[in-house]
């Protein structure tokens, strides 16, 4: 099983606020220290128009990483491709390939939030067929070879991308799913990875797994082709009171503001005893594996004994900015949870 640390957005909010320069000279640091403790890949985050810096160009932060390590992969966990061109979108993946020696992983995502759309004057409502069109026009680009495509959203003629990716056919790519089965069919008859977001049930995820295989296999894709990767939050200590603590400086604070704000509960006001008391908030912190690594081996077994998969996430958060803090929870993980499954 591969193991992915993720997903940062360099984020300064406003509960612990801090100097982006600082927060982007951070994350390489991170990237750094997560390729040296055995990490697979490393991943960054994409948004707009947002209060805390949430990272807008996931490229260049990217490009910085690949030259300071040699090894560990980079994916874009998930670049919003509904808001993107995606030639110019499969141009700097091919370029960001060939800098990191072919190191890339490519999470793509629609885009949910309206404000994005908004801000870009892009028609929400058709951001699923714009996104499944612009993979087909990025499969088509990473090939090298010349090409034309004349879509509903994009058109392009005798076009050729150079260079084209070290990794062929093309980098791995990755949708991340939401709760629902159109999607989760959509991503199966594309043949993309299905990679699940934190906050579904475990009932949930197995059931949207098995629409998505469906939907590939009818689609003609070969089951291997068919790929599934799991994205919890973890908060992961030497003893299950301190792995709490990190929950309720960490972890806590982060729902109480990110999600609210982003739409996932509308109605709530970010008061952490209404948001606890939530049935969405009930699922997402349920979803979440808090405790020491022989308790967080076992949470992931039981998802693996219902569903199987061969890529897991774990999002670590550190809204305290403790570093200390943070290189030990990496630490934990990789020294003590990666080796049981590896």
């Amino acid at each position: 099983m591969e193991f992915w640390l993720g997903l940062y957005g360099m984020q300064s909010p406003r509960v612990h606020p801090r100097a982006w320069s600082g927060l982007y000279n951070e994350v390489v640091e991170h990237a750094e220290f997560a390729e040296s403790v055995g990490f697979d890949s490393f991943w960054l985050t994409e948004h707009h128009f947002w209060y805390d810096g949430y990272c807008p160009d996931l490229y260049p932060v990217l490009a910085t990483i690949a030259r300071r390590t040699s090894k560990i992969g980079i994916g874009t966990g998930a670049s919003l491709l509904g808001l993107h061109d995606p030639l110019r979108e499969a141009q700097q993946i091919a370029t960001l390939d060939v800098i990191s020696n072919g190191r890339v992983i490519l999470g793509l995502a629609p885009g949910y939030r309206p404000e994005e759309f908004e801000g870009f004057d892009i028609e929400k409502k058709v951001r699923g067929k714009r996104f499944y069109e612009g993979a087909e026009v990025m499969k088509k680009a990473f090939s090298g070879d010349r090409f034309s495509h004349h879509g509903e959203f994009f058109r392009y003629d005798d076009v050729c991308l150079e260079p084209a990716p070290l990794q062929r056919p093309h980098p791995p790519m990755w949708v991340g799913a939401n709760r629902s089965h159109q999607q989760a069919r959509n991503i199966g008859r594309a043949g993309l990875g299905f990679w699940e977001g934190p906050s579904m049930s475990i009932e949930t995820f197995a059931e949207n797994v098995e629409v998505f295989k469906q939907a590939g296999r009818d689609a003609g894709h070969a089951e291997e082709d068919l790929k599934v990767g799991l994205f919890r939050d973890i908060c992961i200590a030497d003893t299950a009171e301190e792995a709490l603590q990190i929950m309720d400086e960490d972890l806590l604070p982060m729902y109480e503001e990110q999600y609210v704000a982003y739409g996932y509960v509308p109605e709530a006001t970010g008061n952490r005893r209404e948001m606890l008391a939530h049935p969405v908030f009930k699922e997402i912190i349920d979803a979440s594996m808090v405790g020491t690594p022989a308790q967080i081996i076992r949470k992931i077994e039981r998802y693996r004994n219902r569903v199987p998969f061969d890529h897991f996430m774990p999002r670590i958060m550190h809204m305290s900015q403790k570093k200390e803090r943070l290189f030990r929870q990496m630490e934990l993980f990789a020294r003590e949870v990666v080796p049981y499954f590896k």
